[in-house]
């Protein structure tokens, strides 16, 4: 079994959206400050024997152009090239998005879910709070935030076989050695991590943005966020799974973390 990170390029955006007050104001340093920062967009590709595995999706290509509304171009600006988007990466792998067997989407928002659409024919997972979040702002066309109108229109369109991930599950084994984590809800409504477990690496927990930074590992508030004690759950649920798996952690939008990863055009984890 092997593991690929894909590079799907970086977004831009206010450091405040990662983690909540960062430079907090003192009665001697009254002048705001903010920061603007460069974050990883990636997926990961598992390659098994019973079939591959996707986690995430990362944005679509077109979402600078025509896809995604000006707020969020302005907000959270995507930087990739076409040798980034994902299903360019996949092919420098020998596949494309027909041959990929199971889709494991953290969550909806534009950067994880933005390629949804050309996954036709793999059974995709998501949790079921946030599948129904996502279709209830698509119909009512408003208060959208990282959610993509024209994202979703496309999967409707696409008719997905989508699989439902209950609130009430915890663990779901997809292919031996690979299991769906129900972290419950946060950042968003409803969010899902992978556990994915290899002879020579061991253990590997993706959180996704349940957990986008090492900073947010320490219980600091993400800045985005729909349920704050959600939050602090998932935290203590994958800490907890860390020491149990003797697992790393690996976050969503770490830079630093991210540049010590082996991307898939130079290696592979196994």
């Amino acid at each position: 079994m092997k593991l690929y990170v894909l590079d799907n390029g970086h977004n831009e955006n206010d450091y405040a959206s990662l983690v909540a007050t960062p430079f907090p104001l003192t009665r001697e340093n009254r002048e705001p400050k903010a920061l603007w920062v460069k974050v990883p967009v990636y997926t990961v590709l598992v390659e098994s024997p019973q079939g591959l595995v996707l986690f995430d999706t990362a944005c679509h290509p077109d979402c600078m152009v025509d896809r995604w509304a000006e707020e969020n171009k302005q907000l959270t600006p995507h930087f990739c090239t076409v040798s980034q988007q994902l299903p360019n990466v996949l092919k420098r792998l020998g596949y494309s998005p027909d041959d990929v067997n199971y889709v494991v989407v953290s969550h909806l928002h534009e950067d994880h879910g933005g390629c949804l659409e050309f996954f036709k024919k793999a059974k995709i997972f998501v949790h079921e709070n946030e599948f129904d979040q996502t279709m209830r702002k698509y119909a009512l066309k408003k208060d959208m935030g990282g959610y993509i109108w024209k994202d979703i229109d496309q999967w409707i369109k696409a008719d997905l076989n989508w699989e439902l991930v209950s609130a009430d599950d915890d663990m779901i084994e997809i292919v031996p050695n690979v299991h769906i984590l129900n972290l419950g809800s946060g950042h968003t409504p409803g969010l899902l991590g992978l556990l994915v477990s290899l002879p020579n690496t061991g253990n590997i927990i993706l959180t996704s943005d349940a957990i986008s930074t090492a900073e947010n590992y320490k219980k600091k508030f993400p800045g985005i966020i729909y349920d704050s004690q959600g939050f602090l759950k998932c935290v203590d649920k994958v800490q907890k799974l860390q020491k149990k798996y003797n697992a790393q952690v690996w976050f969503s939008h770490d830079l630093e973390q991210y540049n010590t990863l082996v991307k898939s055009d130079d290696g592979f984890y196994d």
